[in-house]
């Protein structure tokens, strides 16, 4: 083989292997948009979540709040039960 023809082969070759990276990495980028433009919409997803779980807690709190104030009146009402049947009671002495 001459000198010639191998560097003409050598030089077809190298430019079959450039087209082929150059594919190969047309493919990657194009794979890795897809991956990044998933990642997003998981980032988004994530997001809401966090806020529903937000506002839960929230509610949750004031749900167990209104609890406890509605326990207290309860017991406030009975207290005052008791104290009007106690002044019933302590009138006629008067």
């Amino acid at each position: 083989m001459e000198e010639k023809d191998f560097k003409k082969l050598l030089t077809d070759q190298t430019e079959e292997i450039n087209r082929h990276g150059e594919i190969l990495l047309k493919e990657f980028q194009s794979q890795l948009k897809v991956i990044a433009e998933v990642q997003i919409d998981h980032s988004h997803k994530l997001n809401a979540l966090l806020e529903m779980v937000a506002n839960n807690t929230e509610n949750i709190e004031l749900i167990k709040s209104m609890l406890k104030r509605k326990v207290d009146i309860e017991e406030f009402e009975a207290l005052t039960k008791r104290v009007m049947v106690l002044e019933k009671k302590l009138l006629p002495l008067k």
